[in-house]
């Protein structure tokens, strides 16, 4: 659980919004809906522990700080790792042997995202919407128990949005984890949310 008591948020002193009062439960997903600029990417970067609270507090569930994993509206990529490195690359960060499994882990993240063929291929031969694939593919692959999401599948077409929609879904049902995302779509809202926050 993740509990928001009276914070305010923003950068150097200067309050983007304030007394926010919010509970994440374990195993939903919450969206976060709003106009641009009104805080919600700096709402997920202080939940991440990536900005301090201008004011309040934050109180994450002991066991939780380790297992929350944000993935970035520029859908960061590892241009000079190929795809299949770019998943193992946190695997590799906490110093853990590649074994059989995690490689075949690696190998489902990529075909689950519909990126297989492009194992040995580098993220600048990819398109946006297939960098984002590839962002996704990490996030879901360390299986962390909370996921910031934010606009994660903003690049994508129609039906390649829906399809990871149900990715997203599938596995949430599988792992129980907390998923917290920003959107613009209230379609996309309403589809997978459990609970809808508007800024």
């Amino acid at each position: 659980m993740i509990k928001i008591d009276n914070v305010s948020i923003g950068y150097n002193s200067l309050v983007i919004r304030d007394n926010l009062n919010y509970t994440f439960e374990q195993d939903k997903i919450y969206g976060i809906l709003g106009e641009s600029g009104v805080g919600k990417t700096t709402f997920l970067k202080t939940i991440a522990g990536l900005l301090k609270p201008i004011k309040g507090t934050i109180e994450v569930e002991k066991g939780l700080k380790r297992s929350i994993y944000m993935m970035h509206q520029s859908y960061t990529c590892f241009d000079w790792l190929t795809c299949f490195d770019n998943i193992l690359i946190t695997e590799r960060i906490k110093h853990h042997k590649i074994t059989k499994q995690i490689k075949s882990n690696a190998y489902q993240a990529l075909y689950d995202v519909g990126l297989i063929k492009y194992i040995d291929k580098y993220p600048t031969q990819l398109s946006g919407g297939q960098r984002q694939r590839l962002a996704l593919a990490r996030t879901l692959f360390t299986s962390p128990q909370v996921i910031l999401m934010d606009e994660p599948l903003s690049a994508l077409d129609e039906a390649t949005r829906e399809c990871m929609q149900d990715l997203i879904l599938d596995i949430h049902k599988e792992t129980h984890n907390t998923i917290i995302m920003v959107t613009h779509s209230s379609d996309e809202a309403n589809r997978m949310c459990d609970e809808i926050i508007k800024f």
